[in-house]
């Protein structure tokens, strides 16, 4: 039995503890000061006392507090982590470096930069992940099959954060915002509120499932169901005219740059 503790217990803790609460070879196990108790119970998982209590009983400790709170944190885990230093650290603290994190931490401890967003929690989400240089293939794979329930995932150059975290971990946001406009073009076309909802969200949600299962790129796809001089071509015009790709680069853009603004 793989036990996984978690030091935070925020959204993406929350969706993470979901995406892992399904097999029956792992523990799960949550502190947090404010709202550990009460996440615990809802997701039907232990909840722990203090920071220490986690880190000791957990074999890979999930770090899930707000960035600014690690110094505070890694304080409180010193003396665990003195008694039991071969627990394996997952970062999923925003804009905070494998460098920064073996810092607070200690320089010995095997330290893992994920990326992953919210749809972790219905196993269809994205994890980037970051290693240090020196980490052991086994522990790698290892690291990299625990995310893998999840959904896809990737070893990134840490470098390369900027941009997975805005289209994985932004995106979420903008498909969603997307979603929303087809539900309101169909409200404005005398669909119910329901059937519009049901439309839009069932459209999006099946086109990205076609895709991967498919195996077929975006504009592949797009060509398949367009019919040169058709209905689906002409609304796919206003999209080009709109310029939608540069929208969302200009989306992107912008929150690569907020991004930075915390690194």
């Amino acid at each position: 039995m793989l036990t996984i503790g978690f030091i935070g217990s925020g959204n993406m803790a929350q969706a993470m503890i979901q995406g892992w609460s399904g097999n029956p070879e792992v523990q799960l196990t949550v502190y947090s000061p404010n709202s550990g108790k009460r996440v615990a119970k809802e997701l039907g998982i232990t909840a722990e006392d203090s920071a220490m209590a986690v880190w000791l009983k957990s074999d890979l400790v999930v770090l899930a507090t707000p960035a600014d709170q690690l110094a505070a944190t890694a304080k409180m885990l010193q003396p665990a982590i003195l008694m039991k230093p071969s627990v394996i650290v997952a970062s999923v603290l925003g804009g905070i470096s494998l460098a920064q994190l073996h810092q607070a931490l200690g320089e010995q401890l095997i330290i893992t930069r994920a990326l992953p967003n919210v749809n972790v929690g219905v196993k269809y989400g994205y994890t980037a992940l970051a290693f240090d240089k020196d980490t052991n293939p086994d522990i790698k794979g290892a690291v990299a099959a625990l995310f893998l329930e999840f959904g896809r995932t990737d070893e990134l150059a840490e470098e390369k954060f900027g941009a997975a975290s805005a289209v994985a971990g932004s995106g979420p946001a903008f498909v969603a915002a997307f979603t929303e406009a087809l539900k309101q073009a169909a409200l404005k076309n005398g669909l119910t509120e329901e059937i519009a909802a049901r439309l839009a969200e069932q459209t999006v949600a099946g086109t990205a499932r076609h895709m991967i299962e498919a195996k077929k790129t975006p504009l592949t796809l797009a060509n398949e169901v367009m019919t040169p001089g058709g209905s689906t071509a002409a609304g796919y015009d206003v999209l080009q005219k709109g310029n939608l790709n540069q929208l969302v680069l200009d989306t992107i853009t912008a929150t690569m740059a907020k991004n930075a603004e915390f690194e």
